[in-house]
């Protein structure tokens, strides 16, 4: 339905949302929120973001072997220093696998088809709703695609075995962008001389 990251500070949590997609997360969880003594309240915070090294300090929510990214939330537009541009953040974000939900996603995908099943859901606690569904996926379904991020010359044209799922970015001079491939594809797609890189 939403994607989204939990900063904690004291005993209150802020939730890092696309403004588009903020009244869909709370109407989804305030049927639960009265059961814990949990209130809602938008706020208009600023978001600072960076990619980072692996040995830098700040938290770092999602990774790879070479660079994360980190998100805090801040108060004041004047603290948002050495801030790096909107198709950077894209770019990164393609590459660690780490899709970004819009507002014509809701609804659209399981966790396994954009990689959460990885990244944002846990199998070992909690239950949340489609939980029963999910995890059989995980544990007995067969996964003949593959969530992946194709990094390619400019020139190339989406082979009709890879769909499509994010937007094409381009990107000192190659496109990047997530898809989903029939794993017995992975290969012949891999060969063609004008992708440079499939995860």
């Amino acid at each position: 339905m939403a994607g989204f990251l939990l900063a904690k500070e004291g005993f209150n949590f802020k939730a890092i949302i696309d403004n588009d997609l903020c009244s869909i997360f709370i109407n989804e969880l305030s049927p639960y929120a009265k059961f814990f003594g949990v209130t809602f309240k938008e706020s208009n915070e600023h978001v600072k973001v960076s990619v980072l090294k692996l040995d830098n300090k700040d938290l770092l929510f999602v990774k790879n072997n070479y660079f994360g990214l980190s998100a805090k939330v801040t108060e004041t537009k004047e603290s948002l220093d050495n801030l790096i541009r909107v198709v950077d953040w894209n770019a990164a974000n393609a590459i660690l696998k780490n899709y970004n939900l819009s507002v014509g996603d809701i609804g659209k995908y399981r966790p396994l088809e954009i990689f959460y099943d990885h990244l944002r859901v846990s199998f070992d606690k909690g239950c949340y709703r489609g939980q029963e569904i999910v995890a059989r996926m995980k544990y007995l379904g067969i996964d003949r695609r593959k969530f992946s991020t194709l990094i390619s010359e400019e020139s190339y044209e989406i082979d009709f075995r890879v769909k499509l799922i994010s937007n094409k970015i381009c990107y000192k001079g190659y496109k990047i962008f997530n898809c989903s491939v029939n794993r017995d594809d992975l290969e012949l797609i891999k060969n063609n001389p004008l992708v440079k890189l499939i995860l």
